[in-house]
């Protein structure tokens, strides 16, 4: 995987619905959010269950990093929102692993900007 094709992939994550997430998350994914806590697995894909999904993102000072080429990980500033009237606002961080040919998010994090 590429890093253009890991950013579309990011992107479809905030934008799109638990399909993608059944598609492109490993079994053992971790992610852990402010406020909701560590989900893991098929926790994430109930949490995903009656949300509702982002209107919009944009991901800002956007990093990769390659520590092996089986692992690529991924941070960003994202601005999205929800409700056009409430902007959201973290650092995030994702981590894909490959096994073989294919790729798959094994982390994800997001830390909320304060306002201040």
């Amino acid at each position: 995987m590429d890093d253009k094709e890991a950013w579309e992939w990011e992107r479809k994550l905030w934008l799109e619905g638990a399909g993608v997430y059944q598609h492109l998350l490993d079994d053992e994914c971790l992610m852990a959010f402010e406020p909701g806590g560590i989900l893991g697995g098929v926790e994430i894909i109930r949490a995903l269950d009656g949300t509702p999904r982002w209107l919009d993102v944009a991901m800002t000072e956007q990093r990769s990093a390659r520590p092996n080429d089986s692992v690529l990980v991924l941070a960003y500033r994202a601005d999205a929102r929800r409700d056009p009237a409430v902007p959201y606002a973290a650092y995030c961080t994702s981590t894909y692993a490959r096994t073989g040919e294919d790729w798959r998010m094994v982390q994800h994090q997001q830390t909320p900007v304060t306002r201040g």
